[in-house]
């Protein structure tokens, strides 16, 4: 630990605070009926909670005199890639619609990822957007684009 996770601890417990006050603003409810600061607040909560938890451990241990670069050995080519994709997913799903598009977005992820088969690429990307497809359209009731599914 050294003090550049102590200023990173500091700004994000800060910013757990300022989100907690706003959160508390819009009205927090109870988990029966939560209010739309419901879920900002516990998110930023627990933010506060585990930037304390970083801020305290910077105090306890002693400072390591070896210090490696934050972006040393890092994957740039994929993460730039990746935002890119998703970059060109938000753009088109509008047009090709949810299913399509997030089966093609997840199959290029899985390929990136390093999957070697097609195979697994394949059945990976259907069955993460059948799942997360379920999960939010028919358990949560939230609503996709279809695209060009819904001509």
């Amino acid at each position: 630990m050294n003090s550049q996770d102590r200023g990173t601890s500091l700004f994000w417990l800060v910013l757990s605070v300022v989100i907690c006050i706003a959160s508390v603003r819009l009205g927090i409810g109870t988990p029966q009926r939560p209010g739309m600061g419901f879920l900002p607040f516990c998110a930023s909560a627990l933010l506060g909670i585990l930037s304390l938890i970083l801020l305290i451990s910077t105090f306890r241990e002693k400072s390591t005199a070896s210090q490696v670069s934050l972006f040393a050995g890092k994957a740039w080519k994929k993460v730039i890639l990746v935002l890119g994709a998703l970059a060109v997913y938000v753009s088109l799903l509008p047009l090709l619609g949810y299913l399509p598009g997030t089966f093609l977005l997840m199959a290029f992820v899985y390929r990136l990822a390093g999957f070697e088969k097609w195979r697994w690429v394949l059945v990976s990307a259907f069955l993460t957007t059948i799942v997360t497809y379920y999960v939010f359209s028919v358990w949560l009731g939230c609503q996709f684009p279809m695209g060009f599914l819904s001509a």
